[in-house]
């Protein structure tokens, strides 16, 4: 009979302590999905419970890239997440470099700090009316200089996916990277949001 009773209460337990779990989790994804900056981002661009504005094209970002952060050495990659500029709540990472043997690869991208009722953001895409995406960067998004003040052409570019974007530097322009570099990214668009 003992047995029985012990065991019965082992039952509600593990049955209270899975609702529990479940509680957890349920708040956790409604946290996650309302409140949590992704969760804001997602609402944001599907104006799922907000207004979306487009505020101004061209939005221009600086920054410098320094000499260390550039792999010489062919197929030498580096990993490095670094915060290069801060505007408009977002933030510009250099997420990796890879020298690819005949050109350098720049690969940024970008985080947020979206606040829930209203804000300021920068994007490199136009979010349309009707729910679909536009992305219109081109070579000319990108003004590079080193501390000469001599202009680097910029190779490939590309952007995506969200609202990464990145350039190449092509072998024959290395000596002009090889003590650092500024620039100018004007692929931006930035946008305002209301929560309704």
């Amino acid at each position: 009979m003992k047995f029985l009773q012990l065991s019965e209460r082992k039952g509600k337990l593990t049955l209270l302590l899975i609702l529990l779990g479940c509680c957890v989790l349920v708040v956790y994804l409604f946290y996650f999905k309302t409140y949590s900056t992704k969760g804001i981002l997602d609402n944001v661009t599907e104006r799922d419970g907000y207004t979306l504005k487009l505020i101004k094209n061209n939005e221009t970002v600086d920054f410098y890239i320094k000499p260390e952060w550039i792999p010489f050495a062919s197929n030498e990659e580096k990993k490095l997440g670094i915060a290069l500029a801060s505007k408009n709540n977002t933030t510009i990472i250099l997420d990796e470099v890879w020298n690819r043997g005949s050109d350098i690869h720049f690969n940024f991208d970008t985080i947020y700090d979206m606040k829930y009722d209203a804000g300021t953001f920068l994007y490199n895409g136009i979010f349309n009316e009707d729910g679909t995406f536009t992305t219109n960067g081109s070579y000319h998004d990108f003004d590079l200089y080193n501390k000469k003040a001599e202009q680097i052409d910029v190779g490939q570019t590309g952007y995506g996916p969200n609202s990464s974007f990145g350039f190449v530097i092509d072998s024959e322009n290395y000596h002009l990277i090889r003590d650092g570099f500024f620039v100018e990214f004007s692929g931006f668009y930035m946008y305002e949001y209301n929560r309704n």
